[in-house]
């Protein structure tokens, strides 16, 4: 009898032919059903390649919904990782799909709506922006009071337009474009800049017909601005060229509509109205992410740009050779401590030890850079500015590598610093509550850590239900009186999922319900489902004593006419109204 690892999963063809045919699948399909087929299969195709699954790609509906409904799939995962789910699942356009992720998520998809479209439409998923909007549109902005319709919608004009340029995406463009949105127009202003830093220069040219115009199509121009702001329109859109798309490009948009004006005074500039607009074109050169950049960065030099180096070029692959070479031709990389920031947040050690070696020899007091890799998890990087005698701000650097989850930083701090310089107290703990890493917290633990009422509160912020659990079954203090922060926190989130835990797990209110509950409608962000369930877990008296504040509270912010929360909204005053009824 053949073992998995020499059996072939079609016994009449080479392993090779095989192989072949596997290549032809989707990736996430060879991952989650063709490996799944045998154990030879599973055995022949064993590598990485054939193991990860890719959620920002498209997955079988079958695999997916058995992985994300199974009980507990997402009880390990923070609120964070939960909200990655659902925007990876937008970007791969599976419908379907994205309708599991959110019942998997467990949480109020509206107050989460600009992220979630964002992620669609800079993946050019038309299907998911659509159901995703259909779900929870943005009101006119005459519904609401304006405070109110700026939380309900944010910044979507501007966040999803960009994402879909940026994207090179203008079906999504121009979807966006028919929706019954007011926009603003800085928001249309930039998006040619978007597209032109994703390097879409034809994408760029199609949306500049919108600035100036209704993105609506209606006849009368919204607005149109003078020469000078078309000056400084122009020359942000140099600017992003150079930083997005090659030097033809570059070089048609300058020899066509000129540098354009960008004010810009530096004690050491050259003269001339299009100086500014120079200036920064090469700063976005030298980090550009194009094959050609250092073409880019020669030819603005040419047409008398000032040497001005961009911290991205600290952030690219390439960082280490790109630095060098730009400090061979002259870019004072002294005057751009910015570099070692962006070296440290990349987590690029190379481009570290070459710019303290070249560079910024001599250590700096100032502890953003520690700071930043801290808070990063990258260890190495920090180990190299520490051992430079960069400035490491203790106790702060180990609470932002907690806050980050990031064990590995805290345990090397501990050991490098020592308990002197480094305590280990109840406010580092609760930090790393707030990353809902629960292997911090039992190293922590470990350790002799302190804990208090806040780590149940981080906890719950986190959105971790495994970080929360793992806290009270342990006996962590909880908080009493009138706290009920983790309540608040979880409704100002919409995070139901939480909300459910603290309740199966007995955590008190704190408050009283009537003071949780005006406190939560206090500070509405646009979702009702977690009013919605704070009234049903109540008893009859606690609804009653809430009804007045909700019916006041509705009428100020929607005069009923927001159509689906006006309707919800309305129903629950009617279920409460019912209720008193048969009370009496």
């Amino acid at each position: 009898m053949q073992s998995s690892s020499t059996a072939r999963v079609f016994p009449q063809l080479p392993a090779e032919l095989t192989d072949l045919i596997v290549r032809r699948l989707h990736p996430n399909e060879a991952a989650t059903s063709f490996r799944l087929v045998s154990k030879a299969a599973a055995a022949q195709f064993r590598g990485p390649e054939h193991t990860t699954v890719r959620l920002s790609r498209p997955v079988p509906p079958h695999a997916f919904a058995a992985k994300w409904l199974a009980p507990g799939a997402t009880r390990g995962l923070t609120l964070e990782r939960r909200r990655q789910l659902i925007s990876l699942t937008a970007a791969s356009g599976v419908v379907a799909n994205l309708e599991v992720a959110v019942r998997a998520a467990g949480f109020d998809l509206a107050l989460h709506r600009i992220e979630l479209l964002t992620a669609a439409a800079g993946a050019g998923s038309l299907d998911s922006c659509k159901w995703l909007w259909e779900r929870h549109p943005c009101p006119p902005h005459d519904y609401v009071d304006e405070a109110l319709c700026y939380e309900l919608c944010g910044a979507l004009e501007g966040r999803v337009l960009h994402a879909a340029a940026r994207g090179g995406h203008q079906h999504i463009c121009e979807w966006l474009f028919t929706l019954d949105v007011e926009w603003e127009e800085s928001a249309v202003a930039d998006a040619p800049n978007a597209a032109a830093r994703g390097g879409h220069p034809e994408l760029a040219d199609w949306l500049l017909q919108w600035y100036g115009a209704d993105p609506n199509g209606l006849d009368n121009p919204i607005h149109r601005l003078p020469n000078d702001d078309d000056d400084e329109v122009q020359g942000q859109l140099v600017i992003a060229t150079a930083e997005g798309c090659d030097l033809a490009a570059l070089q048609h948009r300058v020899q066509r509509d000129g540098w354009g004006y960008i004010p810009y005074d530096p004690d050491d500039a050259v003269g001339g109205r299009d100086s500014g607009a120079k200036a920064l074109a090469m700063w976005a050169a030298t980090g550009s992410r194009t094959p050609d950049w250092r073409a880019k960065v020669e030819w603005l030099a040419a047409q008398g740009a000032q040497l001005l180096t961009s911290a991205q070029a600290a952030l690219a692959p390439d960082a280490p050779a790109r630095l060098a070479w730009l400090h061979g031709r002259g870019h004072a990389l002294r005057a751009m401590p910015g570099l070692v920031n962006g070296a440290a947040e990349a987590g690029n050690v190379a481009a570290l030890q070459y710019l303290l070696a070249e560079v910024f020899t001599q250590p700096s007091s100032s502890h953003h850079a520690t700071d930043i890799a801290a808070g990063g998890g990258h260890l190495a990087a920090l180990q190299a500015l520490h051992a430079a005698g960069w400035a490491v701000h203790c106790p702060r650097v180990a609470q932002l590598a907690a806050l980050g989850g990031h064990l590995h930083v805290v345990a090397w701090l501990v050991e490098a610093l020592g308990a002197e310089a480094l305590p280990l107290d109840a406010w580092l703990f609760s930090h790393a509550a707030r990353s809902g890493s629960v292997e911090l917290m039992a190293w922590l633990r470990d350790h002799g850590c302190p804990w208090d009422k806040r780590a149940l509160v981080g906890a719950a912020e986190s959105g971790c239900e495994e970080a929360v659990e793992w806290l009270v079954a342990r006996g962590c203090p909880m908080p009493g009186g009138h706290n009920s922060a983790y309540e608040l926190t979880a409704c100002d989130h919409g995070d139901l999922a939480m909300l459910r835990c603290l309740w199966r797990l007995g955590v008190p209110w704190g408050h009283s319900f009537k003071s949780l509950f005006e406190d939560v409608i206090d500070s509405y962000k646009g979702g009702l489902p977690a009013l919605r369930w704070l009234l049903e877990v109540a008893s009859p008296a606690e609804r009653a004593s809430v009804r007045p504040a909700l019916q006041a509270w509705g009428k100020q912010h929607f005069h009923y006419r927001f159509e689906a929360p006006a309707a919800e909204l309305l129903a629950l005053l009617g279920w409460l109204s019912q209720e008193a009824e048969l009370q009496h």
